[in-house]
């Protein structure tokens, strides 16, 4: 099982709780940005060193450019910048679309805890409907997910088996729990 941080500083903490390695994100490229142009350069020029490119949810083209270039690595948190659902389903971020793309293209769509530790109330009641409605889709059209605590400080780490069991309270069945901590070794390796 394998764990993703954002602070150098937490490797070593998030090793002792039982992960077999863990990533930090100072080896990859995180794009967040609103612009397409700014993503398509950014992309192009930083492939070419063979550097995971992770790119951040945003708008909806955000993600439809994200998930239909080979060059990305990971789709993150899709659902994130999402405020208002529609009539009849939830505004997640993903569609049937998207998640073929994604399938194809082989990127991965992330799944991060330290985005929910923060959030309260309706935000987080909302958040994870709208995450549990990407875990089905992402089922449906075989769309490799992964889940990892991303954490900023030492309050956001958990271990392998906390984030197994948050992946299966969002709805992953074990096997696709189990397979989503081991998909960082895919984008790092």
């Amino acid at each position: 099982m394998f764990d993703i941080v954002f602070n150098r500083d937490l490797v070593g903490k998030s090793k002792a709780l039982g992960f077999k390695e863990v990533f930090c994100l100072d080896k990859a490229l995180v794009i967040k940005t609103e612009k397409k142009e700014e993503v398509i350069r950014k992309v192009s020029s930083f492939h070419s060193k063979n550097i995971p490119v992770i790119i951040l949810g945003s708008a909806d083209e955000i993600n439809r450019m994200a998930v239909e270039d080979k060059r990305a690595s990971m789709l993150l948190n899709p659902e994130e910048t999402r405020k208002k659902d529609f009539m009849h389903w939830k505004n997640s971020g993903l569609n049937h679309v998207l998640c073929r793309l994604a399938a194809q293209n082989n990127v991965k769509i992330g799944i991060s805890f330290s985005s929910l530790a923060d959030l309260k109330g309706r935000d987080r009641a909302s958040r994870l409907g709208r995450i549990m409605q990407n875990i089905v889709l992402c089922r449906k059209y075989k769309t490799k997910m992964l889940i990892a605590s991303f954490a900023e400080s030492e309050a956001e780490l958990l271990s392998p088996y906390e984030l197994k069991s948050l992946a299966l309270t969002l709805g992953m069945t074990p096997a696709q729990a189990n397979q989503s901590l081991e998909t960082a070794k895919e984008i790092f390796s």
